[in-house]
This record gives structure tokens, C-alpha cells and sequence, in this order.
């Protein structure tokens, strides 16, 4: 291996690649072992740049007095440093007189005050974060406009990471008002609406988040504040809206009549009532069987129009519904959406549409978005009527009674933040 290196050029990558081994640090040294190996000779760095007697004196000039960085200069040239101080020699006679300052006391003090100008930067910069977070006051640069109480906050904040004579130095607050401002017993401003908060929040089946508390504020109390204020009383109080984590539902059961197409593709919107109708069936499991509520939505303010329940989804359910609602539409051009459920594909069903003149459209196989505005009526009663509470030893009856109760809550006094205007509640 070591003759192939010699006679085939002296290159160590081509010969491991030749024999695959070994690798190209221990074939250097084997190398080195060898009589034939010399060492090659180191290349001297050759100055191409050629320099006169006036620029030497030029650039000597600028060197000594430190217009820019002397190993930039150097660099920028094309030559090192010790060459600018040869040629300094070679024109004074005298070696380059560069002031290094070995005064260790004036460079110790010089890092001490850098040290606590640094110190006294972040303190500020973080009295200035803990300020605006705390106080949610934008006070920008200038934190003396800060009350004593205030100031007392952001102080108690921060003391556990600076000292508390460092904090009172910086805020201007004297020890004595800052320990006054600890022990005094401060009122929150905000007790009565909080107050008031909570008897909204129980009253509406505990299903009103910030949104519509903060109307329901205006519209009962006339008490008018900002969500985030809303928001960040209704945490303090631990008001929080019950929500069902989501899992995945079908409920097709395979093709019973021929498809009918998607006419609404998704398009919920109109202009009128009673233009575009949506319905469907959920169920509540209870410890005597299950109610099913099957509604009929309409699209123009997505309350139901009407709705039946039952103790069995059979066609009777869907189709008294059907009749019920034509009462009160009576429009030929309506259009009813559903999803693929038997229910909607029996004779009986399709039979009634076409004596009411309804148009029929149905969802994609196995596409619940298709139907997302019925799907989201269903959570939202499901959400604030049915999982909050604790249904365990209620009958089917019972649970009837109070769940017609609800929905006439929901259509007649419910507060639907979309749709409400000019501060008046929809009805």
C-alpha cells in the first residue's frame, strides 16, 4: 500500500479509495514511517502589492492614529500587522509607541460600572414588562406616573428575583408607603358587577361565555365594560362555560332509495325565512332509555321553526315534524336539507315532500359538515343543557318536560351574539 502511494502520485484519498482501508489518518502515519516520506516544504506568503515610499507613510499615518481597527487595516492592504510596524521602523528608527493601558484598578472600575449600568437597564426593562402585565396600563418609557398602590404591585412582583431596596430606589417609593400599601385593606372596584356576573351566569344555564354576558350586562343591569374585563372577572370568579370534548359520530346505515343531490353544498345563507330548512336527529341517553329531538332549523336565523321528541327515532318522529312545520311555512319553495339517515329515505317521508311541494337535499355519505349548522345547534344545546348537568336520576318524561322548557329559552330569550344588534336582545 505504502509503494502505491509513492509511485502512484503521493495522494492519501485515492489511495484509500483503491484498497478500502484503512483510513486516511492512519495511512499518514504509515507514511511518515517511511524512509522515502518528506516533509514538504512550507510556501511563504508572497506580497503581491507593492507599496511606495509615500504610501507606507500614508498608511503608517493611518495607522497610528486608529481611524479604523489596525488588523482591518492590515486586512484591507493585504499585509499583516508586524509589516506596518517594520516599515514604521524603517522610517523613524523608532519602534511603533502603542498605548496599552496596563492599569488594572481604572479597567476593574471601568467593568464595575458597565456591570451596574447593565444591571440598572434590566431592572427598569422588567419593572416596565411586570407593569404592563400586571396593571394592563401602557405606560410606555415612563413608570413615575404610577400610583403607590401600583407601584406596591409591581414591587411585590419582582422582590423575589431583586432586592427590595434596589426596586424602592428605582420606582421612588419610600419603604415606609410601600410596607403601608402591604397591610392596607384595598377594595376591589370591581365586587358588585362580579356579583352581578354570576347571577347572569346561573340564571342562563350557566352556558353565557364573556360575549354574552357582557350584553347580557348591558341590556339588564345597563352596566357596559369591556370583554377583556368581563373575561378576566369571569376567571377570577372560576365562571367557566361547560364544553364536551369532540369525538367522531355516523349514524349511515347504508342505501335504502336513490341519491339525492347536495343543493346546498354548504351555502347556509339567505335572505329570508323559510327559504333554506336543515334538520336531523340527536339523542339524549338517560338511565330509562334515550330521547330523541328531531328540530327543524332555519337557515335565516338558525332557530328551530319546530321540533318533536320522542323515545324512538322512527318515522313518526320525523314526520310529524315535517307536518307541524308546513303549518307554519307554507312556502313551495322551500328547501330541506338532511343528512343520509333511513329516516328521510323511507316512502312515507318522501311522499309528504312532494305533497308539500318541498325541494330534497341531502348530504354526502358519511359528511357531517354538509349539515354543519344543524350539527352546531345540537352541540350548542348539548353543551349548555345537557352535559353541565347531572342527568343520573332523571326519567325520560322529566327530562322532556325541562328540555321544552330550555328550547323555548333558546328561541324566545337566548342571546345570539351573531344577530345581535343596536343592543337589543333577539327575540
Amino acid at each position: 500500500m505504502r509503494d502505491y502511494y509513492f509511485e502512484h502520485g503521493e495522494n492519501i484519498s485515492n489511495t484509500v479509495k483503491r484498497f478500502g482501508y484503512p483510513s486516511k489518518s492512519c495511512l499518514k502515519l504509515w507514511v511518515k514511517k517511511d524512509k522515502r516520506y518528506k516533509k514538504p516544504k512550507r510556501k511563504m506568503k508572497v506580497n503581491k502589492n507593492n507599496y511606495s515610499e509615500n504610501d507606507k507613510i500614508a498608511i503608517v499615518k493611518e495607522f497610528v492614529n486608529r481611524t479604523i481597527p489596525g488588523k482591518e487595516l492590515a486586512e484591507k492592504l493585504g499585509v499583516t500587522r508586524e509589516t506596518i510596524y517594520m516599515w514604521q521602523k524603517n522610517l523613524t528608527g523608532e519602534k511603533m509607541d502603542i498605548d496599552k493601558s496596563n492599569n488594572k484598578d481604572e479597567l476593574l472600575a471601568e467593568i464595575e460600572k458597565l456591570r451596574k449600568e447593565r444591571n440598572d437597564l434590566e431592572l427598569e426593562n422588567k419593572i416596565l414588562k411586570k407593569a404592563n402585565e400586571l396593571i394592563k396600563k401602557e405606560i410606555g418609557v415612563n413608570y413615575g406616573n404610577l400610583t403607590n398602590k401600583e407601584k406596591t404591585i409591581v414591587v411585590n412582583a419582582l422582590k423575589g428575583t431583586y432586592s427590595t431596596t434596589a426596586l424602592l430606589k428605582k420606582l421612588k417609593l419610600k419603604r415606609s408607603t410601600f410596607y403601608y400599601e402591604c397591610t392596607r385593606n384595598l377594595v376591589d372596584k370591581y365586587d358588585d358587577i362580579k356579583e352581578k356576573i354570576k347571577i347572569m351566569f346561573n340564571e342562563n344555564y350557566k352556558c353565557y361565555g364573556y360575549r354574552r354576558i357582557k350584553i347580557a350586562l348591558i341590556d339588564t343591569f345597563d352596566i357596559n365594560i369591556s370583554e377583556k374585563v368581563v373575561r378576566r372577572l369571569m376567571k377570577q370568579i372560576g365562571l367557566i362555560v361547560y364544553q364536551k370534548r369532540k369525538r367522531k359520530y355516523s349514524s349511515y346505515e347504508g342505501e335504502i332509495s336513490p341519491e339525492v343531490s347536495n343543493l346546498l353544498n354548504r351555502d347556509f345563507k339567505v335572505d329570508k325565512p323559510y327559504t333554506k330548512v336543515l334538520t336531523d336527529i340527536t339523542e339524549f341517553s338517560l338511565k330509562d332509555g334515550k330521547v330523541y329531538l328531531s328540530p327543524l332549523i332555519d337557515c335565516y336565523d338558525g332557530l328551530p321553526i319546530v321540533y318533536t321528541c320522542g323515545t324512538s327515532p322512527n318515522s313518526e318522529l320525523t314526520n310529524t315534524m315535517l307536518i307541524k312545520g308546513h303549518e307554519i311555512i307554507k312556502n313551495n319553495n322551500c328547501t330541506i336539507h338532511n343528512d343520509r339517515g333511513f329516516h328521510y329515505r323511507l316512502p312515507s317521508r318522501i311522499a309528504l315532500m312532494e305533497k308539500f311541494g318541498y325541494t330534497r337535499s341531502m348530504s354526502k355519505k358519511g359528511c357531517s359538515p354538509d349539515n354543519s349548522m344543524c350539527e352546531g345547534f345540537f352541540g350548542t344545546i348539548k353543551n349548555e343543557f345537557y352535559y353541565p348537568y347531572d342527568w343520573t336520576e332523571a326519567t325520560c318524561s322529566d327530562f322532556i318536560d325541562k328540555l321544552n322548557k330550555y328550547l323555548k329559552w333558546f328561541t324566545e330569550k337566548r342571546i345570539k351574539v351573531r344577530q345581535w344588534k343596536n343592543l337589543k336582545t333577539v327575540q
